[in-house]
């Protein structure tokens, strides 16, 4: 359960350092930057309790990057439904992961 706890940490702290790069990025409309900084800043804090073994983790890691999966899947200037990429995609699968392995944690915490 270990090793799941560490790749769902691990996972959510490159999530975040993604969108926290958003930064640095070429300007675009200031609400989408400061929502994608602000998701980034709660996915480097919910890996950083997850390293810790914080059990109240296990559901912000699955609740928070489900809320940011829908938000980037309908959200704004830059939902993937109205103007697909790459990157897009790629945190969604990312998000996905994060929030699949956060339940798995959650459901074995619950069973023992």
């Amino acid at each position: 359960m270990d090793r799941i706890r560490y790749l769902a940490a691990g996972l959510l702290f490159l999530d975040g350092i993604i969108h926290l790069a958003r930064l640095g990025m070429p300007p675009l409309d200031a609400i989408f930057v400061a929502v994608v900084v602000i998701f980034g800043a709660a996915y480097v804090i919910i890996g950083g309790m997850l390293l810790w073994n914080n059990k109240r983790a296990y559901y912000l890691g699955a609740i928070v990057p489900l809320i940011g999966l829908c938000v980037g899947l309908c959200g704004g200037i830059a939902g993937v439904l109205k103007n697909p990429s790459i990157g897009m995609i790629f945190l969604m699968i990312l998000d996905a992961v994060i929030v699949f392995t956060c339940f798995y944690l959650v459901k074995k915490r619950r069973s023992t």
